[in-house]
Order: structure tokens, then sequence, then C-alpha cells
């Protein structure tokens, strides 16, 4: 095989064993020898969906893991901890690997684009408008992760290098942020009008994914208009629902085919693809289920003060306490060092009594608005927020709150096909659009949709005459963080946007030397190095994130 950071020299292709996403690697054929085989196009086409298996373990490490919604507790020798409290190193494995999965995704593509030709109506322009979507898909993500955002000088700043052909020999250098977004809607939009079986399931890219995708792309550019008239698309085409809320605790259980909200999703099969239950998944980190996972990253207090304002929010039941004894109820608050700290209490009515310094006092409770009450100590002088649980375990002084939204489906204890989009997310691009072109009615008019879904009363909703001193774009972003948390959106929310990540919470992203307590979007920090072996690999041509 010759070398090439694309990896391009061999195509290992993908045979259909079910019809499920379930492909075992017959042969890698050397360059040339794929357009003798009957059905390679479809084959290859099988394995760029199996690869996206492969593919994105390390690209849910990458987009959420330094964002507000998760806390580490424990240091580790996974490089995961490099992409977890922003210390950038040019060596890390998980960072290369997900570069090396994403190129062959790409290269898996190219084949198919280079070999197929539209104008048939039929299997040809399908085949090229869901390769279209799967290599736009990567370049999105790669864009993301290792250039700066689009708002931020996308003419001259540095993305990836755009491989657009077959050719194993070609070494390019970066494009800029600005020519990777223009080819990745030029594909898309492309694809819009070939797709031509809406037949297949939800597991495969489809006109609706590539609208979904197309509706983001333009969120990202501010294209405002572009994104409601995309995210338009899809809430109107009738094809999605949102899940209901006394269905929303089983969100991560049924497979996606099966969730009415979901448009496109990676498809991982049971019993298959982790027949030990999952040790080395994405829900293995945030629980330990039937004695499989490591259990070792939660809800971030941050996102549990939010999703806890209202004891309805039904997303909440996506977090699960680990109770060690369900008699003695505590109430935690966290100290000026960031660190866990409770007093036991006793309810009474509607409050919350405590023992300090053998003085009887009562926690301060406040109207949460809609019925229920939000509770808070005051401890050295500071009011702090509580929250009341029985009491619960810990690993290193940090409270075990599992998340859950990535486990169980289907039963198996670490199975999950992660979401790549789904209803929800289209409300909330058009409400964030909204925003941003002075319609806040009509964007709270979206955000209520989900709050309400959520089970949220009605004196929780929002109205241009309830803001609470917050803007409709915070009240937008802090919906879409209660949302779509687990599912690879925060960062770039939260950067793209130029807000500044606050990471003021127990963790041990805060551990160590010179930890990042916040991070500016504009900081260096906030994108990913270029791998080191992918330069080496370059002779010199890929150039350095600084």
């Amino acid at each position: 095989m010759k070398k090439s950071i694309y990896l391009l020299a061999s195509i290992a292709l993908m045979s259909l064993t079910s019809c499920d996403l379930d492909y075992e690697p017959y042969s890698s054929l050397p360059e040339g020898q794929v357009d003798l085989i009957p059905g390679s196009a479809e084959n290859i086409t099988a394995g760029n969906y199996s690869q996206l298996k492969n593919w994105v373990e390390n690209w849910h490490r990458l987009t959420e893991y330094p964002g507000d919604n998760v806390a580490l507790s424990g240091t580790t020798t996974d490089n995961l901890m490099y992409n977890y409290n922003y210390k950038r190193i040019t060596n890390n494995s998980r960072v290369n690997n997900y570069w090396s999965y994403s190129y062959k995704i790409i290269a898996g593509a190219n084949t198919v684009l280079a070999r197929v030709s539209e104008g048939d109506q039929g299997m040809n322009d399908q085949l090229i408008a869901e390769n279209l979507y799967i290599r736009s898909l990567i370049y999105f993500y790669l864009t993301n992760v290792f250039g700066k955002p689009y708002n931020q000088s996308p003419l001259t700043n540095l993305a990836v290098p755009l491989k657009l052909n077959d050719d194993p020999n070609e070494n390019l250098p970066r494009n800029t942020v600005k020519e990777v977004y223009d080819q990745i809607l030029s594909d898309l939009l492309k694809a819009e009008t070939l797709f031509n079986n809406d037949s297949r399931s939800k597991i495969y890219a489809s006109k609706a994914a590539t609208q979904a995708l197309l509706a983001r792309v333009y969120l990202y550019m501010g294209e405002n208009q572009k994104a409601i008239e995309y995210s338009n698309k899809v809430i109107e085409s009738g094809q999605f629902s949102l899940i209901t809320r006394d269905k929303y605790k089983d969100f991560a259980i049924n497979a996606p085919e099966n969730n009415p909200e979901n448009i496109f999703s990676i498809k991982f099969l049971k019993d298959t693809d982790y027949p030990d239950n999952g040790w080395y998944t994405i829900g293995s980190m945030y629980a330990s289920i039937d004695g499989a996972g490591w259990g070792e990253m939660y809800a971030s207090r941050k996102y549990l003060e939010l999703v806890r304002k209202y004891p309805e929010d039904v997303r909440y039941s996506l977090i699960k306490p680990v109770v060690t004894n369900a008699s003695e109820l505590h109430a935690y608050y966290v100290t000026d060092t960031y660190k866990y700290e409770s007093v036991i209490v006793t309810k009474s009515d509607d409050d919350y009594n405590y023992i300090e310094n053998g003085m009887a006092k009562s926690l301060i409770k406040r109207s949460n608005g809609a019925g229920n009450f939000q509770y808070f100590i005051n401890i050295e002088g500071k009011e702090r927020t509580v929250l009341i649980d029985n009491k619960l375990d810990n690993r290193n002084g940090y409270l075990k709150y599992y998340i859950l939204k990535c486990s169980g489906q289907e039963g198996q204890a670490q199975l999950w096909s992660p979401i790549i989009s789904r209803l929800s997310e289209m409300y909330l691009i058009r409400a964030e659009a909204y925003a941003k072109t002075g319609n806040n009615t009509a964007a709270l008019n979206d955000v209520n949709v989900l709050r309400t879904r959520a089970g949220i009363p009605t004196a929780g909703l929002w109205s241009t005459t309830n803001l609470n001193g917050m803007s409709v774009l915070d009240i937008v972003m802090q919906e879409r963080q209660l949302e779509l948390a687990w599912e690879g959106h925060r960062k770039f929310d939260v950067f793209r946007n130029g807000f500044t990540m606050e990471r003021q919470y127990p963790g041990t992203h805060l551990s160590g030397t010179d930890p990042y307590y916040t991070v500016s979007p504009t900081d260096n920090h906030i994108v990913e190095y270029i791998p080191e072996q992918q330069i080496i690999l370059s002779n010199g041509v890929l150039v350095q994130n600084p």
C-alpha cells in the first residue's frame, strides 16, 4: 500500500449480511479492482455506514467532553482527558483515530462518487445522494473540530483538507473554513435533488436528513433565513413527530427506527456490536448498568441545577442518582473550591430543616413560579443552591449522577445508536434563527413546544413579558442545552455564538495546574491540534493549529 494520510490505496468492501447495518469485510481490494466487482458501489456504501460505527465513539468524546454537561470523577491515562480539560497534545490517540476514520469514510464516499453517474432516477442517484450526505456530515464535524467557528474569519482560518476524488496519491493542504462549508453546501444541495427512495429507514441518509443537516449548516454560517427555510421543510414534512412525554424516559431504549423523532441515527445492533454488553461504548463512561460500564463521568452540577428547576421536567428521567441510603436526605451544595458538601435535612411540608453548630435551621426556599420551590443554604456568608437527594454514592468526592441517555437500547446495558439529527433540533434551529432575526414571539413559541412536551407547567413557559432578565437568544441556548445534552452540540453552540464556556463546577477538569475555569470563544484551545502523525505523513503540507 502507498503511504497516504487519506488511506485510499485500498478500499475495504463490506457485504450486507442482514437488512440491518450488520456488515462484515469480505476483502480488501487494491486500487483498480473495485470496478471489477458487481454491485461494488452498493457494497462500498454499506461499508461507509458501517465505518460510521467506528467513527462515532471518538466523535462523541471530541464534541461532548469539552462541554459543560459532563463532570469527570478522576484523572485517567486515556487521552480523552486532554479533550475534556482543554489540554491539547499533538499525539492524542483519540484525535488521530477520529481523523483517520473520518478520511476513511470520505475515501469510501469518493470511491462511489467517482464510479456512479447520475441521471437514471434510480439506484445510481440514490447512491450518489447518500454518499454526498455522508461525506458532508464528516466534513461538517471535521471542520468544527479542527477549525474555528464560521463567524471567526472563515476566509482565512484553516479547517481540513478537502479530498474530493479517489486519487490515493494526492497530498493536499488544509482548506479554509469557508471553502469547506461551501463544499458541504454544494454537496448537500445536490443530494437534496437526487434522493428518490423514501422507504429506507432512519439509519440511512435521506432527503429529510439532508435538509436537517442543511438547516444546521446554515445556522452555523449565520444564514438565518435559510436555517428557518430548511428546518421548516423537515418540521412540515409530516414524517416525524416528537416523542411523547410519557415515552421520553425510554428515549435511548428504543431502536432508532422506532423513535418517531429520529431523522438520522448511526445504528448499533443488539448482541452483535457489543456482545459483552459494552465496556468500551459511549454510554460506558456515563453509567454502570448490569455490571457493565465504568460509570466515571456524570451529569454536571451546572446541568443538574438547570434540569431540576421544575420537578416535572421529564428530561431529568435520563439521569439516575446513585443512592446509598434511601432513608437519609441530604442537601448538596458546592463550595468555593468547587467541591460537593452537604447537610442532612428533614422534610416538613415544603420546608427542609437541618442542624448547624447545634442550632436548628431551615433551608431558604423560593418559588419557581410554577407551584414548586428552589432551595438554598447560606454557608460562609454566601447563598448557595442546594439539590436535595437521598444520600448519594460518590467517586473521589464527585456525586454519581449517572447519565442514561446513551445506554440501554433494546435492553442491552450499554448499547446506543447515536443520534445525528432529530425533530427537536429542528424546532431549536428555527427558534435560534427566529431570535437572531428579531422574531422573538416565534422563537419562544418553538421553545415552548419542547418545554410543554417536557411537562413543564404553563407558568414555566416563556413569553416576551417574562424573560427574567435574559435575552430570547439566551433562552433558546438554555433550551438547547437542556434538550440536546450528550448529543454532541454544546461545545459548538457556545463558541459559535461567541459565548464563554463556563465550567466552574465540580469535576477533574479543574484539577492539575492552570485549569480552565472558563474558555473564551477565541481561545486557540477550542480547536484540536492536527494529529502529528498526519502532519508527518503529509511531508509538511499540513500546517498545525496555533
